[in-house]
């Protein structure tokens, strides 16, 4: 899917201000209108060379596009799930996201240097977002993991009281019966919290993989640009694409433990355009 680009000449001529209902630069091309129609025609020249020069201007203003570009993502699902993600993530596994990020660029690059190469770009999308949902599922199951370790004691104490009383022969049923009941719900969430470690140690192993096919990718592609070699690093590049597809079918289980399947991946502007820091809003004054 393509990436809709923004008119930044557009946007700068109806550029408002935080509480204007209507862009000032109206009001400029009006004045200046009125100035050339009662006062002198030369108003009219001096208004188009003001106008032009202040959209040219804004228009080239790194922190004008990026406002631009922020508002146009802002209604955008795909970038609102990469934000989402993003944003629930600590500081140091959103420091690990955009490490892989910002190598994917770099191989995204150099695979535009061939069509061949630019062909996988899909894949490698797809390896950035899994890694992203991983960290996301990481996350959660470390809170789980978390409590588990603050509730182990305590749920094995109240387990061996729960089996004491129910060794009592002269207990009633209805007792019996809800303490039963209380067991079976410790058992469980002891079940889980086991399940929750395991499927940790999965998840931390993949991510592994991940930042280790990333990096095989990039070293493969940086081969492939080399004359001499790129018959044979094109060959072990697309072989190693097919692996992380591969691998990438078989997770599918393991995702849908964590995340319902879903059509949404990177922004496009993620790996081609480059990523926007977690700390800038949609909502910054131009």
């Amino acid at each position: 899917m393509s990436e809709r680009k923004p008119s930044y000449l557009w946007a700068a001529f109806n550029a408002r201000p935080l509480g204007m209902p209507i862009p000032p630069n109206y009001f400029y091309l009006a004045a200046m209108g009125l100035l050339g129609v009662f006062a002198s025609p030369g108003f009219l020249v001096l208004g188009l060379a003001g106008e032009l020069a202040y959209l040219w201007g804004m228009s080239q203003s790194k922190r004008f596009r990026k406002t631009v570009d922020a508002r146009q993502d802002a209604g955008d699902p795909t970038e609102q799930r990469y934000r989402d993600l993003l944003l629930s993530l600590s500081a140091a596994q959103r420091a690990r996201q955009e490490q892989i990020e910002a190598r994917a660029r770099e191989i995204m690059n150099l695979l535009g240097r061939s069509p061949l190469m630019s062909a996988h770009a899909d894949s490698l999308d797809q390896l950035v977002w899994l890694h992203l949902r991983l960290l996301g599922a990481r996350q959660a199951l470390g809170r789980v993991v978390e409590t588990a370790r603050e509730d182990s004691a305590r749920l094995a104490e109240q387990e061996a009281q729960l089996d004491a009383r129910l060794a009592d022969p002269g207990i009633g049923e209805e007792l019996r019966r809800s303490l039963e009941q209380q067991k079976a719900v410790i058992d469980a969430r002891q079940a889980a919290h086991e399940q929750a470690a395991r499927r940790q140690e999965h998840v931390d192993a993949e991510l592994q993989r991940i930042e280790q096919q990333v990096a095989l990718i990039r070293e493969q592609a940086l081969l492939a640009t080399d004359e001499e070699r790129i018959g044979a690093s094109l060959n072990a590049l697309t072989a190693s694409f097919n692996e992380a597809n591969r691998w990438l079918d078989s997770q599918r289980d393991l995702i849908g433990v964590f995340d319902a399947v879903d059509a949404h991946g990177l922004p496009q502007r993620v790996l081609r355009r480059g990523g926007v820091s977690s700390r800038s809003s949609a909502g910054e004054s131009a």
